[in-house]
């Protein structure tokens, strides 16, 4: 698609956008009284007779005890449990203990809320990190959608993501979702523009979820991203180093055994294998805990190698000189197929972290917006062939649909694993979906080489 004939807008109908603020103003409703109850209430989350901590407490936590006198031993369950237990009011006993296992330089971006009080803290982390996730979003989205008149799509679509499920949930949790959607949304958005460096930098900060660095830096190996891999491990290990400062080295090296041990701990809450949205929860439906875990993680490793093949035999891109060969369809498809398929063999992953789809979605929803048009270029026609591909048409039904389905998913279903296991169904379809795509472009690009 030329930039100087871009086709029609995205123009949906009364109807359609009425629903969609409608189901919006709900949405965002039922948030407003998430972030109103916690500002008008210190102990928001004081239940009954005892406390219930969301997630939010770890990284509150964090940003206290890495300026504390026990910033050595932000990792010791001692320690931790210490400072559980002195929250608010040390007499109330508390429904179950998080164990913080966040990277050690989230510790160091969590200070500033860990001056503030508990409840205020909790509103300004909602806010400040959903505005990130939101700005970045729109920025891939404007990157990936250039050249095309994209009218009320951009808003639709940021309305839509942040009135899913998963958005309500990061809030409901006060979890770091909205980080990584920053970060991966930033990383692609350089990768879109042939910046590779910086991409790596960004692709490196999404750390603060590393379960999801794993797949994207294999397809990087296989894509020869040299530059891109040296900026990441770089930024990695300044951030490490940053965060040694504080800690003490010795707790940098012992991180990877606090991983290990606190995914199999018993003495903690916040694990919860059993719903989680991932193979790993449906296995720890049927099987024990260790077990499920060891076979997703054997099965997320065992995967790194074909992915990076299926990377290293990607054909290059035939767009023109002017036009980063990043931003061609067999890329986008390649990195929008391992982002749902990291939701899917991730050891930890639960629902709030399926707002990770935002980003494949920006990256792929460019055939919606594609009206008739004269262009000649090999960029239009490979969007109208996909345009017109049964796979593609599901892709993006599915992926339209998911801020609803994910509210019926959550409440409508009559059990946790139940729902774990839906919204697994369902990331694995679109993972087929997109992988049968990708290779439907490559196999196109391929032939056009012979």
């Amino acid at each position: 698609m030329t930039e100087s004939q871009p086709p029609e807008a995205f123009k949906p109908n009364k109807v359609v956008i009425s629903l969609v603020l409608a189901f919006a103003l709900v949405a965002q409703l039922l948030t407003f009284f998430l972030l109103y109850r916690a500002l008008v209430n210190i102990h928001w989350y004081f239940t009954g007779p005892r406390l219930d901590l969301t997630d939010f407490s770890q990284f509150y936590q964090a940003g206290q005890l890495i300026i504390s006198p026990h910033s050595h031993r932000v990792y010791d369950p001692d320690v931790q449990e210490w400072w559980c237990l002195g929250l608010i009011y040390p007499q109330i006993p508390i429904k179950g203990l998080f164990y913080n296992q966040s990277v050690p330089f989230l510790y160091l971006f969590c200070i500033p809320y860990g001056l503030l009080p508990y409840n205020l803290a909790y509103v300004v982390w909602c806010l400040t990190t959903g505005l990130m996730a939101l700005s970045s979003l729109f920025l891939l989205l404007k990157e990936s959608l250039k050249g095309l008149k994209t009218g009320l799509f951009i808003p639709l679509f940021l309305v839509l993501a942040w009135s899913s499920i998963p958005a309500y949930l990061t809030v409901w949790h006060g979890q770091t979702t909205f980080l990584l959607v920053t970060c991966m949304s930033l990383s692609m958005c350089a990768f879109l523009r042939g910046r590779d460096i910086l991409s790596g930098v960004f692709l490196s900060l999404s750390t603060v979820k590393p379960q999801y660095i794993l797949l994207p830096l294999a397809t990087m190996f296989g894509l020869r991203k040299w530059r891109l891999l040296a900026a990441l491990f770089a930024t990695e290990a300044a951030l490490f180093l940053l965060a040694g400062c504080f800690m003490g080295f010795d707790t940098i090296l012992n991180y990877p055994r606090v991983l290990v041990s606190a995914e199999s701990s018993t003495r903690f809450v916040g694990v919860n294998p059993h719903v989680m949205a991932s193979m790993r929860g449906l296995l720890s439906v049927l099987l024990p805990h260790k077990t499920a875990m060891l076979i997703t993680t054997l099965t997320l490793f065992a995967s790194l190698i074909p992915v990076a093949w299926l990377a290293f035999k990607t054909p290059p891109s035939n767009l023109p000189e002017s036009l980063s060969p990043n931003r061609s369809v067999t890329h986008r498809f390649l990195l929008a197929f391992i982002f749902t398929l990291s939701l899917v063999l991730s050891p930890h992953s639960h629902y709030f972290d399926c707002l990770l789809l935002t980003v494949p979605a920006a990256l792929t929803l460019r055939g919606m917006l594609l009206a008739d048009s004269d262009s000649e270029s090999e960029d239009y026609a490979q969007w109208k062939r996909l345009k017109a591909m049964p796979q593609y048409r599901w892709w993006c039904r599915i992926l339209v649909f998911y801020p609803f389905v994910s509210w019926f998913y959550n409440f409508a279903l009559g059990s946790m694993e139940a729902e774990g296991i839906a919204f697994l169904l369902t990331n694995t379809l679109l993972a087929v979906l997109c992988a049968n795509i990708f290779l439907a472009t490559r196999s196109t690009l391929s032939r056009k080489e012979n």
